[in-house]
């Protein structure tokens, strides 16, 4: 699809524009542009191509008619200035475009609101805009639903509709439709299904992120635990959008300062975290016998912990396993065949977040772009590593204690799930998270994947951790005294 690029001085966006000349006197640089511009006193302008360097750099401006500005400048470079020299600059425009009955919208950060001509999209005319003025505050996004759009400000959300308005802009405000929910980052804005979600905030309670189906149903959908990691987070760099796959619906917001990805499900109304494994430098191991791997040095593994192994004979023992940690240079498998040999590796990973930063639809596909190395990724559910990297499940439970104090036995703890030739490591804390029993393993393709003798406790929690290439739908954990 080709893109053409918007040279219309009247789009509220950011241009170049070529100067005529630039004199000085005494501190105060006067520019002069070819043609008229658009800028406004307090925008910031990038002045490059001057011979004289003084005069290159970015300056806040006061403008002074539709051809000139001023800044200040320092030193005494030599007046005229000399050179090939442009001015970039303009108005800040806010994430998100909407196309609604023939026009093109979008909005800059002081909350005004332009259109393009009907069924022109490379046309804009200065006075086609309407302000969203309900409340102060400066704009954040805009963004569609339905056939409204919605205005994103700091502290307030504010609608529009297509009024078919004989001069100006088409729009007129919704008089009900406003709300004292903000935006507190337009980059979180994402739509799925009709559905908009975006990191918002009050004056009162600070951040949370809310929904809105339609636009008359509104509401928060944030637990106080997500609460906390986006009102910790300075949200300098994010990354949104909305994926549904597999009869899931999934709102997917990183907040790379926080190293962290949080899903939200709209099929089962629970949030998760979504990572991407690093691998580390490999390390030598010195030997593997019966499962029982040592290293040269230091692995760097926790419990539980996957790890790649290369370069084994016999070949069984090659692969992304699950360590059971033993010291810093043991820990075991939970595969036995035997002493192995060869010149063998054991590769460990990193989590970071979740490193996909677009998605698009396109031809039946679900394709996801990679931050950093621009690569297209399909996301398939019949797909069970990441990009050939092992993805590491952790299934943490609530607390069960059985509302008493009393101590309890547990005989044993089984896995409700499909039945899969793998295996899951289970451990448990009996102190809210602050210590846990080591790992065991678990067959999941056993008639009964279960672990006996697990010991007393008043209150416990479990984890369970999976990583190998193979499908993992588990339905609940079933104990018994």
């Amino acid at each position: 699809m080709p893109l053409t690029l918007i040279t219309d001085t009247d789009y509220p966006g950011k241009h170049t524009y070529a100067v005529t000349s630039i004199t000085r006197s005494g501190t105060i640089a006067t520019v002069t542009t070819t043609a008229t511009n658009a800028l406004s006193s307090g925008q910031t302008v990038t002045i490059a191509g001057a011979t004289q360097t003084d005069y290159n750099g970015s300056f806040v401006i006061t403008v002074t008619s539709g051809t000139t500005f001023t800044y200040t400048v320092a030193n005494s470079p030599t007046t005229p200035a000399t050179g090939t020299i442009t001015a970039y600059g303009g108005k800040e425009t806010v994430p998100g475009v909407v196309f609604l009955d023939g026009y093109f919208f979008v909005m800059d950060d002081v909350a005004v609101i332009y259109n393009s001509a009907l069924g022109d999209g490379s046309s804009w005319n200065a006075l086609d805009f309407v302000t969203a003025e309900k409340e102060p505050g400066a704009g954040m996004a805009i963004a569609k639903s339905q056939n409204y759009v919605i205005a994103f400000k700091e502290w307030s959300t504010e609608f529009f509709y297509d009024a078919a308005n004989p001069t100006g802009s088409p729009l007129s405000p919704v008089d009900n439709g406003f709300i004292l929910v903000g935006c507190a980052s337009g980059e979180s804005v994402a739509s799925l299904d009709g559905n908009l979600f975006w990191i918002s905030r009050t004056r009162q309670k600070g951040r949370s992120v809310h929904m809105m189906a339609g636009v008359q149903n509104v509401s928060q959908i944030s637990t106080p635990d997500i609460d906390r990691i986006l009102n910790e987070d300075d949200l300098a760099d994010i990354y949104s959008y909305g994926l549904k796959i597999g009869g899931h619906m999934f709102y997917i917001l990183t907040l790379k300062t926080s190293n962290i990805t949080l899903v939200y499900d709209l099929v089962s109304k629970s949030w998760s975290q979504w990572t991407s494994s690093v691998p580390r430098a490999s390390v030598s191991v010195t030997s593997i016998v019966d499962g029982l791997v040592t290293t040269a040095t230091a692995h760097g593994l926790s419990d539980g912990d996957p790890v790649t192994i290369a370069g084994a004979t016999p070949p069984t023992y090659n692969g992304t396993f699950q360590a059971q940690y033993l010291s810093t240079t043991t820990f075991r498998l939970n595969v036995s065949a035997g002493t192995a040999t060869g010149t063998i590796t054991a590769v460990g990973y990193d989590e970071s977040y979740f490193v996909y930063s677009k998605y698009v639809s396109c031809g039946g596909r679900d394709l996801v772009l990679h931050e950093s190395n621009g690569h297209l990724y399909e996301v398939d559910e019949a797909v069970y590593q990441d990009a050939g990297l092992p993805i590491d499940v952790l299934i943490r439970t609530g607390k069960l204690d059985g509302d008493t104090t009393n101590n309890k036995t547990m005989g044993k703890v089984e896995v409700i799930g499909n039945k899969v030739d793998s295996s899951a490591l289970i451990r448990w804390s009996n102190d809210d998270y602050n210590t846990s029993t080591s790992y065991r393993p678990v067959d999941l393709n056993a008639a009964r994947s279960q672990l006996r003798r697990c010991g007393d406790f008043r209150r416990r929690s479990f984890d369970v951790r999976h990583c190998d290439n193979t499908s993992l739908q588990l339905a609940a954990l079933e104990i018994e005294g």
